[in-house]
C-alpha cells in the first residue's frame, strides 16, 4: 500500500489521508483517478469540488504523457 499511497501523493493536493481514502476506494493508481468520474471521487471524505476538478485534471495529464511516452509496440 505504501508503494500506490507514494504514487497518488504525487497529485497536488493528496496527502496520506486522501491517499489512503483513494486507496480504500479502490482508486489505487493515477490511472484510475484519471478514469474516475467526478461524482466518484466526490464521495470521497475530504474531497471538494475544486480538489476534485484540480485532482481529475492532473491525473490525466500525468497518464496521458505517460502514455505518449510509452513504447510502441509493433504487431507484424
Amino acid at each position: 500500500m505504501k508503494k500506490e499511497m507514494k504514487e497518488l501523493q504525487e497529485l497536488k493536493g493528496i496527502g496520506e489521508v486522501l491517499s489512503r481514502r483513494l486507496i480504500e476506494a479502490s482508486y489505487n493508481t493515477i490511472a484510475k483517478v484519471a478514469a474516475a468520474e467526478e461524482h466518484g471521487l466526490k464521495r470521497i471524505p475530504g474531497m471538494n469540488p475544486q480538489k476534485v476538478q484540480s485532482i481529475l485534471a492532473q491525473a490525466k495529464g500525468m497518464t496521458a504523457e505517460a502514455e505518449k511516452n510509452r513504447p510502441k509496440t509493433w504487431k507484424h
